[in-house]
């Protein structure tokens, strides 16, 4: 006998896990809204700290620069300077003793020598300063950048044994992707990766800024067609690179890492439609992106009560087999039970016939008999009755 229908058990399941995605669902809006409250405040931290970079830079160079030209402006005077002590001494002292020249010489030997210092010191700051561009203009130094703020982004969002650190795709090759989640299959213990690589082409965002500050709409409209060309060799490398289905999805996603720079890209919707017709390339900014793990989260977790609601359901129908057999069980006990009783009703019913008859017959009439003989009979009756 079944007591738990499958429609009863349907609608448990179902209640359950729309109860368990309202939750979820919450709990992702609420930390959705709180990562987008801080990636709004870093990226604009982060376009503060680069505007304030850039001018710092440029006023250190523009000092540099007046330094370096007033200490070649100095030295070239000093050097007229010492020409012109020199000349006059000798024509002074021609005639004058050998101390004399020799006191001249020494005086030129110092004046060259502060001079040759003074160079000096001039390659090495103009040496400092071609390293400090070198560093500011290293692409691997710009994409560790985006590589860290995006490793800040998946540790926020997503647990540690979901996402993977500088995996190879391709074992042929030797580049690896920076990050990879693992989404879960549809298979116990089976999963594939999403593969994402963080991009930062400040060189072209900085020449694309700096042209908008001045107003120059066709300087904006070139340097903006370089930045797109640039981020599509980008997407055309990841997808060459790291798409390879079944192991990976069957698409990438490329990570920028600025609010502003990923603006500039998305601000034609061809070219996000272009890039993932093309490439398989999903592109996103620092909130889109963080929209993206918080669903990816959302969808593990509902996969996991998915899990837990289908064991649970294997529970109840084991539970609602043993509870079949254990009715069947009590059932045939009632039944033998059953026909005990109807035996036993039939044994007294028996009996009682046979009573009655025993009752029936005048060979037990006793009225005649001595005293003696009926107190007898009386004990042997009571001693043979069952019934009594």
């Amino acid at each position: 006998m079944n007591h738990f229908p499958v429609s009863d058990q349907a609608l448990l399941i179902a209640g359950i896990l729309l109860i368990g995605i309202v939750i979820v669902l919450l709990l992702v809006v609420f930390r959705l809204q709180r990562h987008l409250r801080n990636m709004r405040q870093s990226d604009r931290f982060l376009r503060e700290d680069f505007g304030r970079l850039s001018q710092d830079l440029t006023r250190q160079l523009d000092s540099l620069q007046n330094n370096l030209a007033g200490r070649v402006a100095e030295t070239a005077r000093d050097q007229r300077e010492i020409n012109a002590l020199f000349l006059g001494q000798l024509q002074q002292y021609g005639q004058g003793s050998g101390q004399q020249l020799e006191n001249v010489r020494q005086q030129v030997s110092e004046s060259l020598g502060k001079v040759t210092g003074s160079l000096q010191e001039m390659q090495v700051v103009t040496a400092e300063v071609r390293s400090l561009k070198q560093i500011l203009g290293n692409v691997r130094t710009r994409g560790i950048i985006g590589e860290l703020q995006l490793e800040r982004l998946l540790e926020e969002v997503l647990a540690p044994g979901q996402f993977e650190k500088n995996v190879r795709i391709r074992k042929e090759k030797q580049e690896a992707v920076e990050f990879a989640v693992r989404i879960p299959g549809s298979e116990s213990g089976d999963s594939i990766l999403l593969p994402i690589d963080a991009k930062f082409p400040l060189d072209y965002l900085s020449r694309l800024l700096a042209a908008q500050d001045a107003g120059d709409a066709e300087a904006c409209d070139v340097f903006r067609r370089e930045l797109k060309t640039r981020i599509r060799q980008e997407a055309r490398k990841i997808a060459g690179l790291y798409i390879a289905p079944p192991q990976t999805t069957d698409f990438a996603i490329l990570y920028l890492p600025t609010e502003s720079l990923f603006a500039e890209v998305v601000r034609e919707s061809d070219m996000i439609a272009d890039l993932y017709r093309d490439y398989r390339i999903v592109v996103a900014g620092p909130s889109s992106m963080t929209a993206m793990l918080a669903g990816l989260q959302a969808t593990f977790r509902l996969q996991a009560m998915e899990q837990k609601s289908l064991l649970i359901a294997q529970i109840l129908g084991e539970v609602q087999r043993d509870f079949g057999y254990y009715e069947e069980s009590l059932e045939r006990v009632r039944n033998r039970l059953l026909r005990a009783l109807n035996e036993m009703d039939d044994h007294a019913r028996k009996a009682g016939k046979v009573r009655r008859r025993l009752d029936a017959l005048d060979l037990f009439d006793t009225d005649d008999w001595p005293e003696e003989q009926r107190g007898e009979m009386k004990d042997n009756e009571d001693e043979q009755d069952p019934i009594s």
